[in-house]
């Protein structure tokens, strides 16, 4: 009798680790994944995550959710998928402004960009773009920088806010270059003061001052890319101009909590780097004047990695501190 229940329990236990092994052997994924963005809905990184998201869920085979967790440049949703389980489950369409920027600028900041996240694979870059009033007595960027050398601390420039990468990026510039200029930031568009002639220059990102750009009421000096941008073909980069050093770009990719399983990170890469070849996607980057950048997960980290020790560089530069 004993051996009979010894033997129904063993047979029990086989069953039980036979079908746990095959739980744990199914494929991922098996359920919904949540992808977190730190702004608001409708903004560039936005509407390309959504184009990515539509794509990539049936090449996974289940749905892709997108959930905007906008505020403090997006380090609220950077630091909740930093503390998520590492499942594959959670992951964070991840900016310049979260991974590397903003916690620059923080004493204290909320995670690592480093080491919190398992980075999957980058999507795209794109450049900024050097702007002035219509009026600004300057045809180039070398004659800009010596307008501002002529007159230290008389010429501005708007930004969106302290901390932003506009506002470092010209901090960038002005590192490089000696410029002196005075820093005015904005709560709503700075565009409003530079149409209004308030400022005398400013940077962003493609496709925003392009309207403006068409109808003459600002110009555009420089790009900050490592080539002239499709839309903008007679607007040299700033190294054509003698500003070799200062390279700054928007870019967003896809990344994970720390610790992420290789075989996940590997899914994931494979299928958005699919996705970003489709020529629908492509023509959007085109019009965004942005260029699908994927690789492997390794160059993505060591990328971040890169970006992260500049930005600290340039925080600690100009005496900066939000935090």
């Amino acid at each position: 009798m004993n051996i009979t229940r010894i033997l129904i329990a063993q047979a029990a236990l086989a069953l039980f680790c036979a079908l746990s092994g095959t739980a744990s052997a199914q494929p991922y994924p098996t359920r919904p994944v949540k992808v977190l963005i730190g702004f608001p809905p409708g903004g560039a990184p936005d509407t390309v995550l959504r184009q990515i998201a539509a794509r990539l869920g049936p090449r996974l085979g289940t749905s892709v959710v997108i959930e905007n967790r906008p505020g403090s440049s997006g380090t609220i949703a950077a630091a909740f998928v930093a503390r998520a389980e590492s499942d594959g489950y959670t992951l964070l369409f991840g900016v310049a402004a979260n991974l590397a920027v903003a916690p620059a600028l923080m004493k204290v900041p909320p995670y690592d960009p480093v080491a919190a996240f398992s980075p999957i694979v980058e999507v795209a870059r794109g450049p900024y773009v050097w702007l002035v009033r219509a009026d600004a007595p300057v045809g180039s960027m070398r004659d800009f920088v010596a307008w501002a050398k002529a007159s230290p601390g008389k010429l501005n420039y708007a930004s969106p806010g302290p901390g932003t990468v506009h506002h470092l990026a010209a901090e960038m510039l002005k590192q490089s270059t000696g410029m002196d200029m005075v820093h005015v930031p904005y709560r709503g568009s700075p565009y409003v003061a530079l149409l209004g002639r308030e400022v005398d220059a400013m940077f962003d990102s493609m496709p925003a001052p392009l309207p403006h750009l068409e109808s003459g009421k600002i110009r555009a000096l420089a790009v900050t890319g490592p080539r002239r941008l499709a839309g903008l073909p007679d607007v040299p980069t700033l190294a054509e101009q003698g500003v070799a050093d200062v390279e700054v770009n928007s870019w967003w990719g896809f990344v994970g909590p720390a610790g992420l399983p290789k075989a996940v990170v590997a899914r994931l890469n494979a299928e958005i780097t699919a996705v970003l070849a489709d020529p629908e996607l492509n023509t959007m980057f085109a019009r965004l004047s942005i260029e699908p950048h994927p690789g492997t997960a390794e160059a993505f980290a060591a990328y971040i990695a890169q970006e992260s020790a500049r930005w600290k560089q340039v925080v600690l530069k100009s005496g900066l501190m939000l935090e």
